[in-house]
């Protein structure tokens, strides 16, 4: 579905929680008054009881405990097609929330911070590809990977990106025109290094040739 603020279309959800009374608190807020907070035009949210058609599975939760973690694991499991999944949790850290990511649980929300409006925003967001996670917690898990990045992956010569220091530097030289002899002159290596650097970007990449891999790393901000 598109996710434009123009597009009408209901993001059907449905809710999924351990006791009914959690249930139908997350079902009364998903179904209050789109007036109460909502920006004018933007989706409704509608329950479904049919978690086989919804387009987002509320999981509610007390903490991300095998349950919660095993629901993750259900949805990353079924065909295509499956519900994204949006987390409403009552204690939420960084352990928990870095598991919770793990098991494909990308978008989640404090239940003492689940207004009705934040709930539903969080839910079309999810409806869109989007995740969306507490700011503490956003915070605090960028500060870890750029930790590992410092810590554990740089002095190894490994980076969390899909390519290296070195394979983005040839894959910006052979955006701006230059070719093998000119790159290998330039980065101070031989050309059959570039050749075999240009191999791997291909193939970490997962495409054919040089210009594909330009197309792709433009496409996805990588140069």
């Amino acid at each position: 579905m598109s996710g434009r603020p123009d597009d009408l279309t209901p993001v059907r959800t449905a809710v999924r929680a351990r006791d009914p009374i959690s249930q139908a608190g997350v079902v009364a807020q998903l179904g209050a008054d789109p007036g109460d907070g909502d920006p004018a035009g933007f989706r409704p949210v509608v329950v479904t009881g049919d978690d086989a058609t919804a387009d987002v599975l509320v999981i509610v939760g007390d903490t991300v405990d095998e349950w919660l973690l095993a629901q993750l694991d259900a949805l990353a499991a079924a065909p295509g097609g499956a519900p994204r999944p949006v987390l409403v949790v009552g204690q939420l850290d960084d352990t928990a929330g870095l598991q919770a990511i793990e098991a494909g649980g990308l978008s989640m929300v404090r239940r003492a911070e689940s207004t009705a409006p934040l709930l539903r925003e969080v839910v079309r967001a999810a409806a869109r590809g989007e995740a969306r996670l507490p700011t503490d917690l956003l915070s605090s898990l960028l500060t870890r990977v750029g930790r590992a990045q410092r810590q554990v992956l740089a002095p190894r010569g490994l980076t969390i990106l899909p390519l290296s220091p070195r394979q983005l530097a040839v894959l910006r030289m052979i955006a701006a025109g230059a070719d093998t002899a000119t790159i290998a002159r330039d980065l101070s290596y031989s050309e059959r290094s570039i050749k075999n650097i240009v191999h791997e970007i291909t193939v970490q990449l997962g495409v054919r040739n040089r210009t594909q891999a330009v197309a792709h790393a433009i496409r996805e901000g990588l140069i």
